[in-house]
């Protein structure tokens, strides 16, 4: 049966409306990104994705013989993964350079919006994708070439998109032999009752090590035995880009022993009550609260968390806060995380995204309740 010319006319009319206004709400977030990203192609040279040319330095000395861990670039910036993502690497160098800057970037930012869609309900997923192509971190990956972004979106898709199949746990696992602190996803499946993922993703990251260690076995005994406890190779660590909590304690001049034995009594207590939390929230059935608070908690552990690490942090304004606080949280969240508040000094501000990260991992006080994070 054939609709009524006028019925017809009004249905186009309004698809063409609802397509007009999409294309409205998506523009100011759309032009943020599209201005960041040109604006990382267009830097100088020498310092145009700088993090994009170590991956391409480290896996080009490798096919010369070279270890991955003799590279340093010009600023002497070297290669701190695990071998395997130099093999995830390998591939790039046989794309030319200006065109692989382009693919990178345009892949980042498709990336970001397929992350934003993910999460965010429909109706805030406009202003959100705003906020995320304003953010420091999006700018930071964008500028530097880096890969967290995309990690980001593993362990997201892992969560969100995977969860209940028995492919779920891959994602995290393969993110995590790239780089390691998605480690601690796995025991956050485990308690939230999802232990055959747990044990997947723990399964996946030993088998991409093995993998890395069998191609490439001097690397992998030289990374494992000792690049990994040379955080000092990880760049100017006392800078206020790095926030976690290794960072802010350094920036205060404490020395080890001292700083490594509060890193992990207040840095392991603030994440075992984030993966304790997020674990709750998982059985609950709020997976992005969950990975967000999980998130937020890598970002306080880690030795060394960039601005490029702190994705989770813009997140957190999609957490369930309750009503009565929920314009301040969300004002707050994004100064933090839109601004360059840590520039302007210590104590408080120079670790202002680190103390977002506490207050996401380990503050329930600020979520709603529905979120069951109260008890």
């Amino acid at each position: 049966m054939t609709a009524p010319a006028g019925l017809g006319h009004a249905t186009l009319y309004r698809e063409h409306t609802q397509l007009a206004r999409w294309r409205t709400d998506w523009l100011p977030a759309a032009l943020v990104a599209t201005v960041t990203g040109y604006a990382a192609l267009a830097r100088p040279a020498g310092s145009r994705l700088a993090d994009l040319g170590v991956y391409l330095g480290a896996v080009d000395g490798l096919r010369h013989g070279r270890s991955l861990y003799d590279f340093a670039s010009a600023a002497g910036a070297p290669f701190t993964y695990p071998p395997f993502a130099g093999l995830l690497f390998w591939p790039l160098g046989f794309v030319p350079l200006p065109a692989l800057g382009t693919i990178w970037t345009a892949g980042t930012l498709a990336t970001l919006w397929w992350l934003v869609r993910r999460v965010a309900p429909p109706a805030a997923a406009p202003m959100v994708a705003l906020a995320v192509a304003l953010s420091a971190p999006v700018s930071s990956n964008l500028r530097f070439g880096q890969v967290s972004v995309f990690l980001a979106a593993l362990v997201a898709a892992d969560l969100l998109v995977l969860h209940g199949s028995r492919a779920q746990g891959v994602l995290i696992g393969l993110a995590a032999a790239v780089k390691l602190t998605p480690l601690i996803f796995i025991p956050m499946l485990w308690l939230a009752g999802q232990r055959r993922s747990a044990v997947t993703a723990a399964g996946t990251f030993a088998a991409a090590t093995a993998l890395g260690v069998a191609v490439l076995p001097a690397d992998s005994w030289r990374y494992w035995t000792t690049e990994i406890r040379d955080v000092s190779r990880l760049g100017h660590i006392t800078a206020v880009g790095n926030q976690s909590l290794n960072g802010a304690l350094l920036r205060l001049g404490l020395t080890a022993p001292a700083r490594s034995v509060i890193v992990f009594l207040v840095g392991g207590a603030v994440a075992a009550v984030a993966v304790w939390r997020a674990a709750r929230l998982a059985r609950g059935g709020d997976r992005l609260a969950a990975l967000i608070v999980t998130g937020a908690a890598s970002v306080v552990l880690s030795p060394v968390s960039w601005t490029h690490h702190q994705t989770w942090l813009v997140l957190a304004v999609l957490l369930p806060v309750r009503r009565d606080i929920r314009a301040v949280w969300i004002t707050t969240v994004l100064v933090i995380m839109v601004l360059p508040v840590t520039a302007l000094g210590p104590p408080l501000w120079s670790n202002a995204r680190l103390l977002l990260a506490v207050v996401v991992a380990a503050c329930g006080s600020v979520i709603d309740r529905r979120s069951d994070l109260l008890g």
